[in-house]
């Protein structure tokens, strides 16, 4: 199952590598620069508005479907249809709802064709992830990391086209929301293409008995997403509506969260492919020790390296990117990116408990953290603005990762090997000592970033918390 594990992963990671950040590095912040701070804080603001009530679209379905096609394969077909209805039905749902609250919230009504354009984007978004489900519960890992590229693949390209050619000029928010949408409705139809060769061709099929049952079945999975992306989510909300300059402090947010979003999208990865193992594991009573070790060394030991590289350079880095970094960016940076650390465990802990079915207590721990976002964004924000906002993520995204190890540890009774703890705390130590020195010393950046990768490298392999020879012979024997 190793094997199957690091050679999903690897080539998951090989695609999402060549793809995702050219389009982050190369659309993605030079449209922020092109069409302005206050439009794309705007932009940022609707994308975030649509994105908090999407989980209606599924329900919980595609988590739900995952576990059961991981555990039971012959089943991806007896149930196609119906779902396929449900989902029509609750698109339907989430339309009414989301039209409802715009106008229930007040929201500019000149932008309501962008609210109808971004609802259309996350329908395609979301059918893309429910078709990632019969890939991924079928271990189909290379179409699956397809999957996990193609929308992010047309975006770059059609963003590259807008932006470094004169076909249309000036570039305006409508056109980016144009092909931000346009991206993912395409992807939507390369899903339904793969969706058709796998499993059949869908038909409309109204079944209330089993459409009760799917949601009794389904809810918690519903719940604990929409509990996870309001805790992810939610705060760009908040500095929109409680902040007297709310459009500008959502930018500079939104600025350093978009590289923190780009490392989440990396980590989820590893969730997606490690939540059909541990089902499939779990069904068969084997031990999750080494695949859990395994990915959380990888995620804490790559995360540590990330945040204090970042920490280190974050002026440069921010100046490079962006033409109106402020000292607000600089700070929220700090916050933002140590928030990385708590969400590796969320990825690897709380894909086990996903996997075991413990969705109740998942769902109490969800419900902790958004209590937590919620009381200090309304207490920091007013005051601190986007950098209230950062400190609330990583206030909620530690209480919620540490209750999820402590319920692997002490309820599932499931540790990680030998001596993991101590070695990536001994690492974090070494690194944060790096930081330090870097500006007691004021070394020169470049000097400084050679060492720190240098360090990380020899500290990372000499102990083992990445075990070449194990990764080696098992992508040899795969």
């Amino acid at each position: 199952m190793q094997q199957i594990f690091l050679r999903g992963l690897g080539i998951t990671l090989l695609l999402n590598l060549l793809v995702k950040p050219a389009t982050i590095f190369g659309v993605d912040v030079v449209m922020q620069n092109e069409i302005g701070l206050v439009p794309y804080g705007d932009f940022s603001a609707f994308l975030n508005f649509t994105f908090l009530f999407c989980m209606i679209l599924d329900m919980g379905i595609t988590n739900y479907m995952t576990r059961l096609i991981a555990q039971h394969p012959h089943l991806i077909r007896q149930y196609s249809h119906q779902l396929f209805t449900l989902r029509l039905f609750l698109a339907v749902i989430y339309i009414i709802w989301t039209v409802s609250l715009f106008f229930l919230f007040g929201l500019p009504i000149n932008y309501w064709w962008m609210l109808g354009l971004l609802i259309i984007h996350q329908i395609s978004i979301n059918t893309v992830n429910y078709v990632r489900a019969y890939t991924g519960g079928l271990m189909r890992f290379k179409l699956d990391a397809v999957l996990s590229v193609i929308e992010r693949l047309v975006y770059l390209i059609l963003g590259l086209l807008l932006l470094y050619t004169t076909l249309v000029r000036p570039i305006s928010l409508g056109w980016f929301v144009g092909i931000f949408v346009s991206s993912s409705f395409i992807s939507f139809l390369f899903a339904g293409f793969v969706y058709v060769s796998l499993v059949e061709f869908p038909r409309w099929k109204w079944n209330t008995i089993f459409f009760k049952a799917i949601f009794k079945q389904s809810f918690p999975y519903a719940l604990l997403v929409i509990l996870m992306m309001l805790n992810s989510r939610i705060d760009t909300v908040f500095i929109k509506l409680v902040h007297p300059n709310g459009a500008t402090q959502v930018s500079y947010y939104v600025q350093g969260f978009r590289l923190l979003d780009a490392c989440w999208m990396f980590g989820i990865l590893f969730g997606g492919i490690l939540l059909p193992i541990f089902s499939r594991l779990l069904k068969e009573k084997e031990s999750v020790s080494g695949i859990m070790t395994n990915a959380f060394n990888l995620l804490i030991s790559a995360g540590l390296l990330m945040v204090v590289l970042s920490i280190g350079t974050r002026e440069i880095l921010f100046d490079a990117l962006y033409k109106d970094a402020t000292q607000m960016t600089y700070d929220s940076w700090i916050f933002l990116s140590i928030s990385f650390l708590p969400m590796c465990f969320t990825l690897v802990f709380g894909t086990l408990l996903t996997a075991n079915g413990s969705l109740r207590q998942l769902n109490i721990m969800a419900i902790i953290a958004l209590s937590i976002n919620v009381i200090l964004n309304i207490i920091l924000i007013p005051i601190l603005g986007a950098k209230g906002a950062a400190i609330t993520t990583l206030t909620a995204q530690t209480v919620f990762g540490v209750l999820q190890w402590i319920l692997v540890r002490y309820r599932m009774n499931e540790r990680l090997q030998k001596a993991a703890w101590v070695k990536l705390g001994s690492l974090a130590v070494v690194l944060g000592t790096m930081l330090c020195l870097r500006y007691a010393f004021d070394w020169n950046i470049i000097y400084w970033i050679a060492t720190l990768f240098f360090v990380w490298f020899v500290w990372t392999f000499s102990l083992r918390i990445i075990d070449v020879r194990a990764v080696l012979s098992l992508l040899k024997k795969s």
